[in-house]
């Protein structure tokens, strides 16, 4: 859902935004246009997070 106005993370463009929630915390917002890209790089970002996570916590114990 588009609830805010804003400057999109993406393209640079004044626009309605969607918030992207990142797993460590940040978010970032993308306009309709962009929102494609957006929700893939945000997935990607948070799936190799989660690995290296995963990778630290095996490898300790």
């Amino acid at each position: 859902m588009y609830i805010y106005e804003g400057i999109c993370d993406w393209c640079k463009k004044l626009a309605m935004l969607k918030k992207h929630d990142y797993i460590d915390g940040k978010s970032h917002f993308s306009c309709h246009e962009c929102n494609t890209l957006a929700t893939l790089d945000v997935r990607q970002f948070n799936l190799a997070e989660t690995k290296s996570q995963n990778e630290k916590y095996f490898k300790n114990n």
